[in-house]
């Protein structure tokens, strides 16, 4: 059985919260729509992460968008279906 939406987010979490970085879920309804689910800081480098579930989890092109500047702002943007997904990604840049 595949993991939820909210149990992949809550292992993120967990993993942020292993590194020492900051982070907040947002909230929707609270933040501009297509913010990713988790902002972070590690190590000084600013660090999104939309959520998705293992299977049939789709983002949305106001997601992409979202991402994309993100990105071109120096930021890094990351789409995660598993906890793995963001380890790699964090690796990168510690």
């Amino acid at each position: 059985m595949s993991k939820s939406e909210k149990q992949i987010e809550n292992e993120i979490k967990g993993y942020l919260d292993e590194l020492g970085a900051y982070h907040i879920k947002t909230l929707g309804g609270s933040v501009p729509a297509g913010t990713p689910d988790i902002l972070a800081s590690v190590n000084g480098t600013f660090v999104a992460i939309e959520v998705k579930k293992e299977v049939g989890g789709v983002v949305s092109e106001l997601q992409k968008f979202k991402l994309r500047e993100i990105q071109s702002s120096g930021g890094i943007a990351i789409v995660a279906r598993s906890v793995n997904e963001v380890e790699k990604a964090i690796k990168r840049i510690l």
